[in-house]
């Protein structure tokens, strides 16, 4: 699933909170296995379980997300962050974190706006989807 924006499992800083004039959403490549109903897609930073983004919507023949991009249909939704966008990777100077990517095959179109969390959207994807995929990327913040 990782694409461009990512070095030897690592995010570019063109991704992170360091680059404040890009921290572009990455370039993701999926390998898709058939199926007809959409995809969504989170981030999530696994040592504190904070979640970077949320999106939703993405047609089910997408072979992958460009970098700072969003395909037509697709649809951001809150972070922890306080955004309805992507926020790159921004552990404190110094530190490693994990960051999840999964992407989720849905059976229909889902509507988040009952999510009263951001966390609370990714479990509601958890329980709907009929699939997943996930994988890890790091971040390690330097000053």
């Amino acid at each position: 699933m990782l694409g461009s924006s990512f070095v030897n499992g690592r995010f570019k800083r063109s991704s992170t909170c360091d680059d404040p004039g890009h921290d572009y959403s990455p370039e993701l490549a999926f390998a898709r296995k058939g199926g007809e109903g959409p995809l969504a897609l989170t981030m999530v930073d696994v040592e504190n379980a904070k979640v970077h983004w949320v999106q939703t919507g993405i047609p089910a023949d997408a072979d992958g997300i460009d970098e700072h991009s969003l395909i037509s249909g697709a649809r951001e939704w809150g972070n922890d962050l306080g955004e309805a966008t992507y926020d790159g990777p921004c552990p404190p100077a110094g530190e490693t974190h994990r960051y999840r990517l999964t992407l989720y095959a849905l059976d229909a179109p889902i509507d988040l706006t009952t999510a009263k969390t951001p966390t609370d959207a990714v479990r509601e994807l958890g329980r709907v989807a009929r699939a997943r995929s996930s994988v890890e990327a790091l971040y390690t913040r330097v000053h």
